[in-house]
């Protein structure tokens, strides 16, 4: 039995709807633990990981402002997002794998869309280690580990939003193969 096989034998919407529940749980956790425990202390400032990019300059503004105690704070609510790439892979997973089946393609060379969130996942991991060793660093930033950071980041976003718009594509076709049959 091979990871496809595995894949396609977990897309199922059960496991669809709980790793979506997860990654809604996690994003409201760290939403409010951010909102609520780093920017009303410390100040409001975009941290990278919601960024497309970001320069050297950027970076140390953001970590200036927050300083060495608030980044501390950061860190400890920021650990949720060590488990957020891989509950937001597995539904995106979940999500394509039940659009395939559906579509009756799983089994074809289609199936290497799932290997869109996991290089999605792979790079939000890159990114958070890249970005929070820079936070254990402070005040002495790398220029070239913010410069990758920053590459790494660009790369997450285009995987995901490429995966996005693979899940609304297959949605599409699935719609028209629907409405197709009945006509």
């Amino acid at each position: 039995m091979g990871i496809m096989d595995v894949l396609k034998r977990w897309s199922t919407p059960r496991n669809l709807l709980l790793s979506v529940i997860g990654s809604v749980v996690i994003i409201a956790l760290m939403g409010y633990g951010l909102q609520t425990l780093v920017y009303n202390v410390y100040g409001h400032y975009t941290m990278p990981d919601t960024r497309f990019g970001y320069t050297f300059e950027e970076i140390q503004t953001v970590f200036n402002g927050i300083g060495s105690e608030g980044l501390q704070v950061w860190t400890m609510v920021h650990l949720l997002d060590y488990f957020f790439p891989l509950v937001y892979c597995f539904a995106m997973i979940f999500a394509l794998g039940l659009q395939l089946k559906k579509l009756n393609a799983f089994d074809g060379t289609y199936n290497k869309v799932l290997f869109l969130p996991i290089f999605g996942c792979v790079t939000d991991y890159a990114e958070n280690l890249l970005v929070q060793s820079q936070v254990l660093t402070y005040p002495n930033l790398s220029a070239l580990v913010i410069t990758i950071a920053s590459y790494v980041t660009l790369l997450k976003w285009i995987l995901l939003a490429l995966g996005f718009g693979v899940i609304i594509i297959l949605l599409l076709l699935i719609i028209v193969r629907r409405y197709s049959v009945k006509a």
